[in-house]
């Protein structure tokens, strides 16, 4: 690995969010970028493969360098950057990566009796040692959008989509947490350059035009294809991809009062407010 890369795959920009939250429009923001590369959602591929050399400490030989011992955790984040850096083959000055949801290894370390809150601990953990560097941000989208975006798409209960946007918001309010800037997704489709030069002047990176063509595509409205030219979606286009006139649909009887106050707590942490029906 060149000296180069060795300092880009320790810095990338890193989206956390919940699903169905305009992290498709904000990946493509970035794609269209001529000096930022993809890497597309790679929770797995973090959590997975930190999880997979993590449980040979102990069995495979202890590395020295310069007569010391190498820390295991050292050799552990080097292990993932190395996978990212066979698979990536950056060439760009910086890359943008969104390891949105929980990986699946969670699964595994829950089994542990491991609790949500030593989860998010080791979560924001692992990512600080494979990403010392890393600019990490989020994109907030009313959450009875997401509510509703859920159910239509992936045919998910309301409560239980209302549960996923307060564990989201847990982890990205978590002492721990790295998350410095939330990206309005509202705003961002209202006004698209005055919120990408705001989001790009926050990443110390320089604007270019180019990430306005992103726009000129709806992604993910559905399960027919990824990326869909906007002529097709009027209405949707017209309502600002607002879902308000559909809030009716909503039971607000069904989500936890601690959820809904957890999700309004990240919305005042980034200077946010949020009305709820």
């Amino acid at each position: 690995m060149n000296a180069n890369r060795h300092h880009m795959l320790k810095s990338p920009i890193t989206l956390i969010s919940h699903g169905r939250s305009g992290t498709s429009l904000l990946q493509n923001i970035f794609d269209a970028h001529p000096d930022i590369s993809v890497a597309g959602e790679t929770a797995d591929l973090i959590f997975s493969t930190w999880y997979s050399i993590q449980r040979a400490k102990g069995i495979i030989p202890g590395l020295i360098r310069n007569g010391k011992l190498v820390p295991w955790e050292q050799r552990v984040a080097r292990g993932v950057r190395a996978v990212f850096d066979e698979i990536l083959q950056l060439d760009t000055p910086y890359w943008m990566q969104k390891p949105i949801g929980q990986p699946f290894v969670i699964n595994y370390l829950r089994k542990d009796g491991m609790s949500l809150e030593e989860w998010f601990q080791l979560y924001w953990s692992i990512l600080q040692q494979v990403f010392p560097q890393g600019k990490f941000i989020t994109i907030l989208r009313h959450p009875c959008d997401v509510v509703l975006s859920s159910g239509e798409y992936w045919g998910r209960e309301q409560g239980n989509v209302w549960h996923g946007i307060a564990t989201m918001s847990r982890c990205i309010l978590h002492p721990a947490s790295q998350v410095t800037y939330a990206v309005n997704y509202h705003q961002l489709v209202e006004e698209p350059e005055a919120s990408v030069k705001a989001l790009f002047e926050h990443l110390a990176v320089p604007y270019d035009p180019a990430v306005l063509k992103a726009f000129d595509y709806v992604y993910v409205p559905n399960q027919d294809k990824w990326k869909q030219d906007k002529e097709n979606f009027a209405d949707k286009i017209n309502k600002k991809f607002s879902r308000r006139d559909e809030w009716d649909k909503l039971d607000m009887s069904i989500p936890n009062p601690e959820d809904i106050a957890v999700i309004r707590q990240v919305w005042e942490r980034f200077g946010h407010p949020l009305e709820l029906p």
